[in-house]
């Protein structure tokens, strides 16, 4: 039996999303290892389960894309994850992690996008208003502090509120892509929503939107980025189609660890998750529930 169950609210609750910025470089630059994501694909729902091991911790993911659940009401997003000590195997944290889910991507893209060279100061665009949409505007408007913020979104209720919400303005997509500096796109579309032709030259966008069908970038955009900067380059390639036009694509964790991602005109990260991202957040859950510090088993992989 699990020591700690925990809905979403107490995972919010104890939660840190900035903190977790530093959770997952800590995670990605250690020896953690995770295994290949399995999952499958039927009409309009994805389901996957990923496990990672390291830092003294074992973390088993089961999670499911429902593409028909917001027309609906319900997430688009649902799942759980199990915690266990890696030398015993003892059940420790069960948790409902699709809180825990929007917030490590939002802080896995901030990492990102602090590696690409993201300023305090600028315009912020997001497109899509929706539960990465909302999680992303607030974690990047704390740690970026823009002077603008810029939501579009299909609805335009949806997209009024939200800006609402994060003190911006709700906007027509195209105006969003020719304007702001930092573009999160956080959407089911499954055609391209980033249009390259339109980015101001220096933009840095992130697409955070579900595997395939989901489509967000546009070749013109892989052809004026060049290389791709992908939270797991074996994820995007093989459960994407937003790589096209790039010319490489570079693994997030190897990019902390030194390797070059040399952009053209504009920068762009992509994110489809990966299994060390919830290993953070089981890392954060551990430390502030037991007297336990995973990070007495840090040993970091130098590049």
């Amino acid at each position: 039996m699990f020591r700690v169950v925990l809905h979403d609210p107490a995972v919010e609750k104890i939660l840190d999303p900035i903190a977790l910025i530093e959770d997952i470089r800590v995670t990605l630059t250690s020896d953690a290892a995770e295994a290949p994501r399995h999952g499958v694909s039927l009409g309009d729902t994805w389901y996957a389960s990923m496990t990672s091991m390291g830092l003294g911790l074992i973390t088993t993911k089961m999670v499911g894309v429902y593409l028909r659940n917001p027309t609906i009401g319900l997430p688009l997003v649902r799942s759980i994850s199990a915690v266990y000590h890696q030398d015993t195997g003892e059940p420790l944290i069960l948790y409902e992690a699709n809180k825990a889910t929007a917030y490590r991507t939002a802080a896995a893209t901030a990492l990102a996008l602090q590696l690409l060279g993201a300023r305090e100061g600028g315009i912020l665009g997001i497109i899509g208003a929706g539960v990465q949409g909302r999680h992303h505007g607030l974690l990047l408007k704390e740690v970026f502090k823009p002077r603008i913020v810029l939501v579009a979104s299909r609805t335009r209720e949806k997209a009024e509120s939200l800006a609402r919400e994060l003190g911006g303005r709700a906007v027509e997509r195209r105006e969003l892509l020719s304007e702001a500096d930092i573009i999160v796109s956080a959407t089911t579309s499954t055609t391209p929503v980033v249009e390259g032709a339109l980015l101001r030259p220096g933009a840095i966008v992130a697409s955070v939107g579900a595997p395939s069908p989901v489509r967000e970038l546009d070749e013109e955009t892989g052809k004026r980025g060049v290389c791709l900067l992908a939270d797991t380059r074996e994820g995007v390639l093989r459960e994407s189609e937003d790589y096209r036009g790039f010319v490489r694509v570079v693994d997030l964790a190897e990019a902390l660890k030194g390797e070059e991602c040399r952009a053209g005109e504009v920068k762009v990260y992509k994110s489809v998750g990966r299994s060390l991202f919830d290993h953070a957040v089981s890392v954060q859950l551990v430390r502030k529930l037991f007297n336990y510090d995973p990070y007495k088993h840090v040993k970091r992989v130098e590049g």
